[in-house]
């Protein structure tokens, strides 16, 4: 059985280096810093939505200053951090070329930190937010990976742990297991009705062993 793993939230738990990032970028702007709890409800939807939803309305005007500054710190500190997952590392090695990637994150963090965790080595495929066709809730990078890897749809699980993530396996036609211990609002996604819902990726990991 194939997967397409989304990264943060679902595979790696990368929230204090985001956090530090756009924490160090809005402080030194003079704007007020955020908890990692607040931090989580900004992901999701690539990193300019990121720092979209950190600035808020009333900081729109210097979009631009805090968008450079967050990525020229999150590139240096996007693995001072971050963590698999439990359950993400054994998951990966036991069905090691039956997975690809598919995350809004560009891609030259994503590769940062994939070979930093030594997980790049397991994914056919990584398209990112800024290699993908489009990004998620998109179909179109699903519906490219499927297509490249020549694995059949019916049997493709997208994973992942937010409604990104589940909009773009329901617009490709594939079964959706949605994390709900990731960044999303769990509301959200049991609202979305994933094909399976787990808490953990652990959990998922135990019910989808192979």
């Amino acid at each position: 059985m194939p997967y397409i793993l989304d990264l943060d939230g679902t595979l790696v738990d990368s929230i204090e280096d985001l956090g530090n990032a756009i924490n160090h970028a809005l402080s030194e702007l003079g704007f007020p810093v955020y908890s990692k709890e607040m931090v989580k409800t900004f992901v999701g939807n690539g990193s300019v939505n990121f720092v979209i939803k950190s600035l808020g309305e009333n900081g729109k005007e210097k979009f631009e200053e805090v968008y450079e500054l967050f990525v020229k710190y999150y590139s240096e500190l996007c693995t001072n951090n971050v963590k698999p997952y439990p359950g993400a590392v054994d998951f990966l090695e036991r069905n090691s070329g039956k997975c690809a990637m598919l995350t809004n994150k560009p891609v030259e963090q994503t590769l940062k930190i994939l070979e930093k965790l030594n997980l790049k080595k397991h994914f056919t495929c990584i398209l990112c937010g800024d290699t993908a066709p489009e990004k998620k809730p998109s179909p179109t990078g699903i519906l490219k990976i499927i297509e490249d890897s020549k694995w059949s749809p019916s049997e493709t699980i997208m994973v992942g742990d937010d409604v990104p993530d589940i909009g773009a396996a329901r617009a490709a036609n594939i079964k959706i297991a949605a994390i709900l211990g990731g960044f999303g609002k769990p509301s959200e996604l049991l609202e979305m009705k994933p094909d399976y819902a787990f808490e953990s990726f652990a959990e998922f990991a135990k019910s989808f062993r192979t």
